[in-house]
């Protein structure tokens, strides 16, 4: 039998207003195209890039007033909402 970790383990956010504000900077610039709550023409699919979450990350907490976060929490920040900064799919050209 294999255990399992308890849900509520682990260190709690310390940047948590930080870590929200990003991840609605990240939807606003990629929605989920399986979401059936959004219109078709409100699907983004826009390339984010892994400086422009730096960039963006470091703005805000420059408003928020706090330390500027490592690279290391940007990118935990993309494994713990398991995010991913793949390149949206592009459609494919029909030959004429």
């Amino acid at each position: 039998k294999k255990r399992k970790r308890l849900g509520g383990g682990g260190k709690k956010l310390t940047y948590l207003e930080l870590d929200s504000r990003l991840f609605a900077w990240y939807r606003q610039k990629r929605t989920d195209p399986g979401s059936t709550t959004i219109s078709a023409s409100d699907i983004r699919k826009e390339r984010v890039t892994f400086r422009q979450l730096q960039r963006c990350g470091r703005q805000l907490s420059g408003e928020l007033n706090h330390p500027c976060p490592s690279p290391k929490w940007f990118g935990r920040f993309l494994v713990r909402h398991r995010l991913s900064l793949q390149r949206p799919e592009q459609q494919q050209k029909i030959p004429l």
